[in-house]
């Protein structure tokens, strides 16, 4: 009997650590900043960010979508999915499916929508918005956490323009100069373990250099802070 009892015991502990171990999900979190202060031809696509959640191999993790322009102002709404975790033995995987599906659905909708927002102001305030994102994703208990930015990053406000040819010159002769004057705007808090995409696909000769240096800078800005960087035209 005492044999018996010790057995089920064993079995019944092994399913929990079992329901217990694949129980454990995660979350991914992912911010998007949309530059409409010009015409971009790199723009956010729910076919490529979709994907980065992974849902397709594991489906019982969470997600979290967040959605932002960047225009003439710092401060500018925002607008959220969110999908909670989920235990894999005590889920019933039909309303699970049901549920990431919903997820990927609102995430389209807030991006067609997007797509009807006008394009075009005289100033652009990029590095305060990309700033107060940075900082609000530094603090968050997601595993997983990305911010993409689809801008020229071409900063022009009261405070900094880049289209002033002495300031796009500093970024490169003084480095610290240029990221001193940013940091008094908004310091930016500890970005390790965050993926930053800056995302934009120049018209001409003269945007592509503008890009390439200015894109540089803030590469060298983040990555200082311990955030990973990759620029590129798109996602894919």
């Amino acid at each position: 009997m005492k044999t018996i009892i010790i057995i089920s015991m064993l079995v019944i502990g092994g399913i929990s650590s079992a329901v217990y171990l694949s129980g454990k999900s995660t979350i991914t979190e992912i911010s998007v900043l949309r530059d409409i202060t010009d015409a971009q031809l790199s723009n956010p696509k729910a076919g490529e960010i979709i994907p980065l959640y992974d849902f397709e191999t594991i489906k019982w993790n969470g997600g979290i979508f967040r959605f932002t322009n960047i225009s003439n102002v710092s401060f500018n709404p925002s607008k959220e999915a969110k999908i909670g975790t989920a235990n894999e033995w005590l889920s019933n995987e039909y309303d699970r499916e049901k549920e990431v599906k919903n997820f990927d659905s609102d995430v389209s909708k807030i991006l067609n929508d997007a797509g009807s927002d006008s394009i075009g102001k005289k100033h652009s305030s990029i590095y305060m918005p990309v700033a107060m994102e940075l900082n609000r994703l530094s603090k968050s208990k997601a595993s997983k956490r990305i911010l993409i930015v689809y801008s020229d990053l071409m900063e022009n406000s009261p405070e900094f323009s880049f289209y002033n040819a002495k300031t796009l010159v500093l970024l490169n002769s003084n480095y610290e100069v240029s990221r001193t004057k940013l940091n008094d705007l908004l310091p930016l808090q500890n970005l390790k373990g965050i993926d930053v995409y800056l995302l934009c696909q120049p018209s001409d000769v003269v945007g592509d250099s503008n890009f390439k240096t200015v894109s540089g800078f803030y590469k060298k800005v983040l990555e200082g802070k311990g955030a990973t960087v990759t620029i590129s035209a798109n996602l894919l």
